[in-house]
């Protein structure tokens, strides 16, 4: 009789062994087969078409998040494609040309216009030189990364200040050629659709002649982006979350370099003066 119990509840951890090898095996391959959902942003450009961009959350999640809510507030609306480099184009000023940064309280419900909570704001940026390892994400044609200031040009020691300054102003890869940026600027989305778009207006577009100042010499605002002469208008930017809801940004306060470099110029004077 012993025997016979024993065979009963051997065959029982068998038939459980058996259930749970196929649960885990079946969860496995749902694992590898299922599609990743990621949200897309649809830009209408006036006169040009639609341009669709995939975002990748797992290489870059607060720059997507940020993203997505600047999207859903408004904020791209008739913003427009003011310029370009040799590898990329330029996104996110108003009709003039001039970049007007978000503050807090648009993206923020809880926060009141026009209040000390509602200051102009910035992410931390996502790439390994600012200590985030996760993105591997590569600028290559196509590709969606954060535009940010690079203040070491003016002072070396602004390297914080600089890694983290990105907030609304994008730049779109035209190129392959854009390896210099990898690690230092947060990719985090591609072109899926409309890239003959964006084509069309990098290369047919014209650009702004250099302005003449009195003495006969040129000059541009940013020397290194040549601006079109004619912008392209951002008709309206969609966000399409796949019904996943992203939250809320993590922000900072942005760093004030007139401030910073006021403060500086007047320590210098006064120690000087002494």
């Amino acid at each position: 009789m012993g025997k016979k119990v024993q065979l009963v509840i051997w065959i029982i951890i068998a038939i459980v062994a058996i259930l749970l090898i196929g649960v885990v095996g079946y969860n496995l391959v749902l694992n590898q087969t299922e599609e990743v959902v990621h949200p897309e942003v649809t830009f209408e450009l006036e006169n040009y078409g639609n341009v669709k961009i995939e975002l990748y959350p797992e290489y870059a999640p607060n720059t997507v998040t940020n993203f997505i809510k600047l999207v859903e507030k408004g904020y791209y609306n008739n913003k427009v494609v003011y310029g370009k480099d040799d590898i990329c184009m330029y996104v996110g000023r108003d009709q003039e040309g001039n970049a007007i940064n978000p503050t807090l309280g648009l993206i923020d419900d809880s926060i009141e216009a026009g209040t000390d909570a509602d200051y102009e704001y910035t992410i931390s940026g996502e790439f390994v030189a600012n200590g985030y390892q996760k993105n591997t994400l590569r600028h290559e044609k196509g590709v969606i990364s954060l535009i940010r200031n690079d203040y070491t040009q003016y002072v070396q020691t602004l390297t914080e200040e600089s890694y983290n300054s990105g907030n609304a102003q994008l730049g779109i890869m035209m190129s392959d050629n854009s390896s210099t940026l990898n690690g230092v600027y947060t990719a985090f989305g591609r072109v899926t659709e409309g890239m003959e778009v964006l084509e069309k207006i990098y290369n047919e577009v014209a650009i702004k002649e250099p302005e003449t100042a009195e003495d006969g010499s040129t000059t541009t605002s940013e020397s290194d982006i040549q601006a079109f002469s004619a912008y392209p208008v951002i008709k309206s930017a969609t966000v399409d979350t796949h019904g996943i809801d992203y939250g809320m940004p993590k922000t900072e306060k942005a760093f004030d370099y007139s401030s910073y470099l006021y403060n500086l110029m007047s320590s210098y004077y006064s120690d000087t003066n002494q």
